[in-house]
């Protein structure tokens, strides 16, 4: 299955964003990513997010990448089980967005979030992999730059390919 996904945190996200590219390109070589946005909390009390998107090919099911996605985040120190958490600063947050067969090259609309922090990047990654949707195009604020290895992530979408212990961009 080809996964979007969405990856945001507002506890030290310089350090967890580019965390959680490395953890996504251990489960494959291959990682498109979005440009990272600033953005302030939707429902939760803290200080503004660091958000991106991404897309990657995986044999998993959509339960099992949930499940990788929740371990990912404790990985990062995010606690789900204290009380409050779903309302509390977080260092990482991975959600699954949705899945395609890998190779379509078409994004239905309906399976796009209307969240006003994720959709538009979410809309430049399809675009920038070479796929479509009817979906309009808006706005991007400008992204922030986050060093990886050496690379700089989140001015612009990319795609990261892990050979070995390098990555490169495709």
């Amino acid at each position: 299955m080809r996964y979007f996904l969405g990856l945001g945190s507002n506890i030290a996200p310089h350090v967890h964003l580019p965390r959680m590219v490395q953890a996504l390109l251990e489960l494959a070589p291959t990682l498109h990513l979005g440009r990272v946005i600033e953005t302030a909390p939707v429902g939760v009390i803290g200080g503004p997010f660091l958000n991106t998107v991404a897309c990657i090919d995986l044999d998993l099911s959509t339960l099992q990448l949930k499940q990788i996605c929740n371990a990912l985040e404790t990985a990062c120190g995010r606690d789900r089980g204290a009380p409050g958490s779903k309302t509390k600063s977080r260092t990482a947050d991975l959600d699954p967005l949705f899945g395609l067969a890998v190779g379509a090259l078409e994004v239905p609309a309906d399976l796009l979030p209307h969240e006003s922090y994720t959709r538009p990047m979410l809309l430049e990654l399809i675009a920038a992999i070479g796929m479509h949707t009817d979906a309009e195009q808006p706005d991007l604020a400008p992204g922030v730059s986050l060093p990886f290895h050496d690379l700089m992530i989140g001015a612009a979408p990319l795609t990261i390919v892990r050979e070995g212990s390098r990555y490169h961009k495709a």
